[in-house]
């Protein structure tokens, strides 16, 4: 009885439990570094903070330990303190490449250019993930070393063929090179891998701006918005179009939308600037503002001229360069200031894009665009109270959108508000409620608070949005488990196998399930199909060797449960398990054994007592019968016989 309700419950921990990844290794540390290299194979948060967890209790100090308080860093937006971690964990162990890998990736994210290609360049010599040729040819773009950037693309393309920025990044490099047709060739590549990849889509549109072909570049960009009203570059290129048409209005309105209060004069003062800003065509507008700023060194209106024209042609460095020359020669603006924040938080320059947009907001306290601006750098930063004050700010001022009280309940949420979190992602939702991160964010926090009719009913909501996030799905999947809800859970772990086909956990918690339902013959193959996808699942392999026993497959469940024991000997279920076996298969052994195991010196002692007593008894018992027994019926009186001399024996003692 007391092995069944082991059985039972390990069984249904198993349900809502994740993998115990730790495999016997030797060596605390040596244990956890084993631990960090699958971290990125998790697709779930929970598995994977159980694993950051027994990282740290293994080996808290040592690399493994610094590379995941660094991981740690980075998810709260925390970049100077993950380098520092980075940098820590390369110092315990510089044979690290995932520490190196990551810390270039850092840097580059900083604008620590050089310093980003050195930790690369060592992280690829260790370990040749395409990543690090990613990451390299998107620092080496930055740098405007070309033929560097398109060798370590071409090398990426080769291990990441389905990657469609890799594409993005060739066609962008060749666009600024002037040579269009290479240009044109690569963002083809990158639809036909994804016809619907936004940057490809935008890529083009510049492209076509490029060569001046305005209403291929408007059709294209009339989609993009349809599908992505929030997106401030393709405003900006509408703009572009717009004033290109001569529709001022319209330009102005988009500049807005994109970040930029360009007025109607400003666009007139560009306009007549030269013949190519008459047009609108920036990429040759260039050269001849640069000219003119030789001619007259130190022009403010020539240096804003040629720094916007830098920047909506996507030469940020330059455009950087020229807005702050601008600035120390006192012509900074508003509209200045804020285009500098843009061209900073791009380069992931936060602190320098909160220092230009506060000098923004000086000029203008309540323009809507800059608060907004500055209100998503603290969201970025964590600096969540100051969010949450602009946000409301902004509702104030009644420029509220959907968009900003989805930030302002994500500022509440990372302030652990809740309730105010809760109340804003269900405002959110109501004014937009195709917005899947709200819908799965207000399914959260109902679930949270134990509502779980709503958080299903939301949760089913950011399904419909987003059918392949597992995120969703798993808090579904634990709501109907607890609702007893066998029915749907079956079909929920079936959508989630034909979605993730790969997937081990997948196919291991449908088996759960149809085990739960005494549907052995569907739960084996379940169980099969997650240890074949994944060899030391020990979860899996201790349920089918669970199921084997029930149905009588001893041989085949004493085979499984011994694999499972190599792989994790401290399962606790696992050697119940084993021990029922045995018991099974050889059950004279196993009563002997456990008898002798459980039996101290005094119960030997005993039982050699009685058996001395016995000795006395049958010679009682043979005095009494004269003859042998010869039936069954004879030897229980011989029994009783030998009782009575016991007794008799017992009375002459005491007397």
């Amino acid at each position: 009885m007391k092995k069944s309700l082991v059985i039972v419950l390990a069984f249904l921990a198993s349900l809502s439990c994740g993998f115990d990844w730790t495999f016997g290794l030797s060596g605390k540390c040596t244990q956890a570094k084993k631990i960090v290299t699958v971290l990125d194979e998790k697709k779930f948060a929970t598995e994977r903070e159980e694993a950051e967890k027994r990282v740290l209790e293994l080996c808290a100090d040592g690399a493994p330990g610094h590379y995941v308080k660094a991981l740690q860093r980075e998810r709260v937006f925390d970049l100077d303190g993950a380098i520092e971690e980075y940098r820590e964990c390369l110092k315990k162990d510089p044979a690290f490449p995932l520490a190196n890998g990551k810390l270039g990736f850092a840097y580059y994210l900083k604008g620590m250019l050089d310093d980003s290609a050195l930790e690369l360049t060592k992280a690829l010599a260790m370990s040749k993930d395409p990543l690090y040729h990613k990451g390299l040819a998107r620092v080496y773009a930055d740098k405007k070393i070309y033929p560097l950037a398109l060798y370590h693309y071409s090398e990426a393309v080769k291990g990441l063929p389905a990657d469609v920025s890799l594409h993005v990044g060739v066609a962008e490099i060749y666009r600024k090179q002037g040579l269009y047709d290479q240009s044109r060739d690569e963002y083809r590549k990158a639809l036909a891998v994804d016809g619907t990849d936004v940057a490809a889509r935008l890529g083009m549109a510049e492209l076509n701006l490029d060569l001046n072909e305005t209403d291929e570049a408007f059709e294209d960009l009339r989609i993009l918005q349809a599908a992505n009203p929030q997106n401030k570059k393709i405003h900006l290129l509408l703009a572009q179009v717009y004033e290109r048409k001569g529709d001022l209005k319209s330009a102005e309105y988009e500049y807005l939308l994109a970040g930029k209060n360009r007025s109607v004069e400003l666009m007139e003062q560009l306009r007549k600037g030269n013949e190519y800003l008459k047009s609108g065509n920036y990429v040759k507008a260039m050269p001849e503002l640069e000219t003119a700023l030789k001619e007259k060194p130190g022009d403010i209106q020539t240096l804003r001229k040629l720094g916007d024209a830098y920047m909506a042609a996507g030469r940020d460095d330059e455009a950087i360069s020229s807005y702050r020359e601008a600035i120390r020669l006192k012509g900074g603006t508003t509209a200045l200031h804020r285009n500098l924040g843009i061209l900073y938080e791009r380069k992931g320059l936060l602190d320098e894009a909160v220092v230009e947009y506060r000098q923004a907001l000086s000029g203008e306290p309540e323009n809507p665009d800059t608060l907004r601006l500055l209100a998503d750098i603290y969201t970025l930063r964590g600096s969540d109270l100051q969010a949450i004050e602009l946000y409301q700010e902004l509702i104030k001022m009644k420029q509220d959108t959907p968009r900003t009280h989805f930030m302002l309940a994500r500022a509440y949420l990372s302030n652990r508000d809740f309730k105010e979190a809760r109340n804003e992602f269900a405002l959110a939702v109501r004014l937009d409620p195709d917005n899947q991160e709200a819908q799965r964010e207000l399914a959260n926090l109902y679930r949270r608070s134990s509502m779980d009719d709503e958080a299903e009913k939301h949760y089913l909501q950011a399904i419909r949005l987003k059918n392949d996030d597992m995120e969703s799905r798993n808090a579904l999947l634990a709501i109907y488990v607890k609702k007893k809800k066998f029915t749907e859970v079956v079909s929920l772990l079936k959508e989630n196998v034909a979605l993730a086909p790969d997937d081990s956990v997948n196919h291991y918690k449908l088996g759960l399930i149809h085990e739960f339902k005494k549907q052995y013959d569907e739960a084996i193959p379940s169980y099969q199909k997650a240890i074949e996808l994944k060899g030391d699942n020990v979860k899996a392999l201790n349920a089918l060797g669970r199921v084997y026993m029930k149905t009588g497959q001893l041989e085949l469940a004493k085979e499984t449960l011994e694999i499972a024991k190599k792989i994790d000997p401290k399962l606790e279920e696992t050697k119940v398990l084993l021990g029922n076996v045995r018991d099974e298969i050889s059950p004279e052994t196993q009563v002997y054994r456990k008898k002798s195991y459980a039996s101290g010196k005094k119960k030997k002692s005993k039982r050699a007592a009685s058996a001395k007593k016995g000795k006395k008894s049958r010679k009682a018992s043979k005095g009494v019968s004269k003859k042998k027994a010869s039936s069954s019926s004879k030897s229980k009186k011989t029994v009783k016989g030998g009782k009575k001399a016991k007794k008799t024996s017992k009375g002459k003692k005491k007397k």
